[in-house]
């Protein structure tokens, strides 16, 4: 992809960014330590363990009220997770403020979009299709869509593949650490939103800007330069 306007292609990652899927990702959370006789941890306690994906999550909040489970244990745990979050994908879910007006200005400027993000395939498709969003991204990639998932560059690549975009065409959108260094593996720009699942605040992630709103991010795009 050459020529046009800048950007070619945004990517985004999915939690914390598209959406505030905590709610939902708490009561699969809670619920799945029950079954265990555990818990219940706080909301706070579950949005510090966001990111990474879900399997890391999994792992984290065992770790929080029994103890590391052993790799067999988490498999098994994890399993069980993916059985119980299907059922709280959408429930509580909602759709971050200015994210649809957001999209459909980039899809107006002709922006190939993407989706990266350590969160299950069907769990994805799900989601976006709740929304109304499911046919507007070009590339939407998951965590078992056979790539290294963030902070390395694979996703990021694999969906610049599908979009026909060169990393100095790109901007990746996003919400925590994973994503700025997942960006800059990529070789890519980057565009963190305030207020997402980080303990970090967001003007320590390192990232080329930083945003309060998603209602902002048409207009800041045409600051970033393109890279290379």
């Amino acid at each position: 992809m050459s020529g046009g306007s800048w950007p070619r292609a945004v990517l985004f990652d999915l939690d914390g960014t598209l959406i505030d899927s905590a709610p939902d990702i708490a009561a699969a959370v809670n619920e799945l330590l029950k079954g265990h006789g555990l818990g219940p941890l706080t909301y706070e306690q579950v949005i510090s363990m966001i990111g990474n994906g879900t399997k890391k999550l999994t792992e984290r909040a065992f770790a929080a009220t029994s103890g590391p489970l052993s790799p067999p244990e988490l498999d098994e745990r994890y399993a069980e997770m993916l059985v119980v979050y299907g059922r709280h994908l959408t429930g509580a879910t909602t759709l971050l403020p200015g994210a649809a007006e957001m999209l459909s200005a980039l899809r107006e400027k002709e922006t190939g979009l993407g989706v990266v993000t350590n969160k299950p395939q069907r769990f994805i498709e799900t989601i976006l299709d709740h929304f109304d969003l499911d046919g507007i991204f070009g590339a939407v990639i998951g965590s078992d869509a056979g790539v290294t998932p963030k902070p390395a560059p694979d996703m990021l690549e694999a969906a610049m593949k599908k979009l026909g975009a060169a990393p100095a065409d790109t901007v990746m959108v996003g919400d925590s650490t994973s994503d700025v260094e997942s960006a800059r593996a990529a070789g890519v720009a980057s565009v963190i939103r305030r207020g997402g699942y980080t303990h970090t605040p967001a003007d320590q992630l390192g990232a080329d800007v930083v945003i309060d709103g998603l209602g902002e991010l048409v207009g800041v795009l045409a600051s970033l330069r393109p890279r290379g």
